[in-house]
């Protein structure tokens, strides 16, 4: 039996609770068996991975070590913290010079780089075939006059969300899948601190794809992307030249409502600026 650990430490900057409360939630909800890692290494956002990879991977060697020893799975909320998990790890083993001296950052600690953790992302859960089976004989409040776009964002292949069970989940839940052409393109966050006015107007070229195309909301997996999307909405309106009413949740959230989950400190919604009207 797999064991999972979460790594719950996401980005402090950015906005989590969406993610993290609804993460916990959804795992207690469907008797999903884990333990919080217990570390102080929190995720800096996976483009930094970029700017020095092997400072960027030691930051994250004794999580991967520690969890790997045990034969542990880590569990991420958001796209960025579970990127950066992946590409520390898969730094460490293609690079023989790197993974030996990672190894004699470990030796004090006894362990080793022979057995790094895997990561999941918590949305591979969500739509596992027999989790959707769970949440389907639990269904009370179905998203039946509702339609939702799945985003992406560049940092995320499409084999990592199976099509099938990402639609298998939409149509569980009664919620009409809403495909736009930018579920792939970039969200600008990247841009922020060097083109603003760039990341704005990609932001809001996302948002309005999905809204003109007959989406309610949008769904994301990474707290970069909702910072950016929530938090500078009416800036990226202004940036637009128009309003762009639609929220954003995360896949979790979704299937809590759908299961009759209305604590909105359970879903995270306290933390949301652009406020998602289905619970009134």
């Amino acid at each position: 039996m797999t064991n999972y650990i979460i790594f719950d430490k996401m980005h402090k900057k950015l906005v989590t609770k969406p993610f993290k409360n609804a993460g916990k939630t959804f795992l207690k909800e469907f008797y999903i068996a884990h333990y919080a890692i217990n570390t102080n290494i929190s995720d800096i956002g996976a483009e930094k991975y970029i700017l020095n990879p092997k400072l960027f991977a030691k930051r994250f060697i004794a999580v991967l070590a520690q969890a790997g020893k045990n034969g542990e799975t880590i569990v991420a909320y958001d796209t960025s913290s579970y990127l950066s998990l992946k590409l520390a790890k898969n730094f460490i083993i293609n690079n023989a010079n790197i993974k030996e001296e990672m190894k004699q950052i470990l030796n004090p600690l006894e362990l080793t780089t022979d057995f790094l953790a895997d990561t999941l992302h918590i949305n591979a859960f969500v739509i596992n075939k027999d989790i959707v089976q769970r949440i389907k004989s639990r269904i009370q409040h179905p998203f039946d006059s509702f339609k939702a776009a799945f985003y992406y964002g560049a940092d995320i292949r499409a084999d990592e969300y199976s099509n099938r069970e990402l639609n298998n989940f939409f149509d569980t839940v009664k919620l009409k899948r809403v495909r736009f052409s930018r579920e792939f393109k970039p969200s600008g966050y990247e841009l922020m601190q060097y083109a603003p006015k760039i990341a704005l107007k990609m932001a809001g070229s996302v948002l309005l794809d999905a809204f003109d195309n007959g989406a309610d909301f949008l769904i994301v997996s990474d707290t970069r992307i909702f910072y950016l999307m929530d938090r500078k909405r009416k800036e990226i309106e202004h940036a637009m030249g128009r309003e762009i009413p639609i929220y954003l949740l995360t896949l979790p959230q979704v299937a809590l409502m759908a299961t009759g989950i209305t604590d909105k400190n359970a879903l995270g919604f306290s933390a949301h600026k652009i406020k998602p009207t289905l619970l009134g």
